[in-house]
């Protein structure tokens, strides 16, 4: 049984295709949800590029408000870096003015954020990428375009490494991501990032060159490519677009091992082949005799959760979508951020303090209005009256110092009362004292772990709890409900809409009503 609590998208936007894969992260660990793809150009749908990226979004039912993205690596420029110390406030301050040390231009119209690669107490090795705000504005604009909020735009390489939290990838190896366009490589230690570079060639120079080479369309092209594999590209242009793909991989394993060399002198343990290229057929033989390092396609755990991986889609194919999906979960394994300065999400803390100030405040009034109410029936049959009013009144503006005194004071009050309660509804708070989180926790642990339940969806609207789910049988979803009866606030509990689908799954919707304040507890 597992519960849902967040739904993140890591979208992958590639010059061939868009890959999206959502994660679902539950209070017992991730779960994958929906995976999709899309063709990035389409010469048989006028619509634009982001038109097309908003339906398919909701085609699908992604979670476009929760989504993770990329900034191309053949755009971003990298430095590595050393400071004797450790402290992350005082590497925030250093690293961008040793960057700027470092390049031969200004930074102004640049973002720079880093992530800790190696080091100790007393000193910190760091990877520095650098990134064009124009760049940054670019992939916002194009992303909001078509409906899509990202949560955090990562650096293409780095994020990479975030599939060794949700693939158990452990050792020194590259991630190479195959692209259409370019090759993305990333050197990770046991999980963490070391450095990354970016290839401007990718599969589609090979189908280029087969085009080019046979004077084929270039549909034709591509299905060659996919039927011989590599021993048809070798020889001729092909070949040698082959040739160098191989050749710009050898240096950069070059450049990667004085790095290893820092690390106890580690050596590279395996390259791990995703992207569309990763399935052109003997591609990994071809590279692991070339660079002399195990090179095999991503390939998931062999686990519950791996298998889970696996029937979601190619793990190859959707691997850097997936790296992205995972940046937004507790597997996450890098920090870097480009969702900073003028493009960092904005959320009002001081609104919402003023908002929990006000409801505070109001609470305070409601238990002085019992009061005053007591009060206001014994002074009404007196010639105290009118002070009683006055004190409701000098209530009202000490309460409310902006607004003017209502006529009717005392309905004034109640109705700021009743607004307060809404208002701490609309905060997270139910039944008086159940958060959110109180909710899910307590409806996730009532339910037996060995009774066969999936929980799809579940939502919480201010005194009802809905739950969408499926199980194998009948019995499990009665024993479910009585589970939860036993809950004492929860005062009703209804299943309906209860079908067979496939392999004999039920499908049911599950509304719980929960016990008014006055009610039992």
């Amino acid at each position: 049984m597992a519960i849902l609590v967040r739904s993140t998208l890591g979208l992958d936007l590639g010059s061939h295709s868009v890959k999206a894969f959502e994660l679902r992260q539950t209070l017992r660990g991730v779960e994958v949800g929906a995976v999709h793809a899309m063709p990035s150009e389409d010469p048989e749908d006028s619509r634009s590029f982001a038109e097309r990226l908003a339906s398919f979004l909701e085609m699908h039912r992604l979670p476009g408000d929760n989504a993770i993205c990329a900034l191309p690596g053949d755009r971003l420029t990298g430095r590595h870096l050393s400071f004797p110390f450790s402290d992350r406030r005082r590497l925030a301050q250093a690293v961008p003015l040793a960057v700027e040390d470092e390049l031969p231009f200004d930074l102004e119209g640049m973002l720079v954020d880093w992530e800790r690669v190696g080091g100790d107490r007393k000193q910190t090795d760091v990877v520095a990428i650098i990134a064009p705000l124009a760049l940054v504005a670019e992939r916002m604009a194009q992303l909001e375009e078509a409906g899509v909020t990202p949560r955090i735009l990562e650096a293409e390489g780095l994020a990479l490494a975030n599939l060794a939290g949700l693939y158990g990838l452990d050792g020194v190896r590259v991630l190479a991501d195959l692209g259409h366009r370019k090759t993305t490589l990333c050197l990770c230690a046991d999980g963490s990032p070391l450095a990354t570079r970016t290839l401007r060639i990718g599969a589609g120079q090979l189908s280029e060159a087969l085009r080019s080479e046979r004077g084929i369309d270039a549909a034709a092209a591509e299905a060659l490519k996919a039927e011989t594999g590599v021993a048809g590209l070798l020889g001729g242009a092909a070949g040698a677009a082959l040739d160098r793909l191989a050749r710009e991989m050898a240096r950069s394993l070059g450049a990667f091992e004085p790095l290893l060399a820092a690390r106890d002198g580690r050596r590279l343990d395996e390259i791990t082949l995703m992207g569309g290229g990763a399935n052109l057929h003997g591609i990994d033989g071809y590279l692991a005799e070339r660079l002399g390092v195990p090179t095999q396609r991503l390939s998931p755990p062999d686990s519950e959760e791996g298998r889970a991986l696996l029937a979601a889609g190619d793990p190859a194919l959707f691997g850097p979508a997936a790296a992205l999906a995972a940046r937004g979960s507790a597997r996450a394994r890098t920090r870097t951020d480009f969702r900073q300065g003028e493009f960092a999400a904005r959320f009002d803390v001081g609104a919402l303090g003023r908002q929990l100030i006000t409801t505070g405040a109001l609470a305070g009034i409601a238990l002085l209005l019992t009061a005053t109410l007591a009060f206001t029936g014994i002074a009404t049959r007196s010639q105290r009256a009118d002070a009683v009013e006055g004190q409701l009144a000098q209530l009202w503006s000490e309460a409310f110092p902006d607004r003017p005194v209502p006529s009717n004071v005392l309905g004034g009050m109640q109705n700021a009362v009743r607004s307060a309660h809404d208002r701490a509804e609309f905060l997270g708070v139910y039944r008086g004292n159940l958060s959110a989180l109180d909710l899910l926790t307590e409806i996730s642990a009532r339910v037996p772990k060995d009774l066969d339940v999936v929980f799809e969806e579940l939502s919480i609207d201010r005194q009802v709890v809905r739950i969408r789910g499926h199980s194998k049988s009948f019995e499990a979803v009665d024993r479910l409900r009585a589970e939860l009866q036993k809950f004492k606030p929860f005062s009703e509990i209804k299943v309906s809409e209860i079908t067979s689908g496939r392999e004999g799954a039920k499908s049911f919707n599950v509304t719980i009503s929960l016990e008014p304040l006055g009610g039992a507890s």
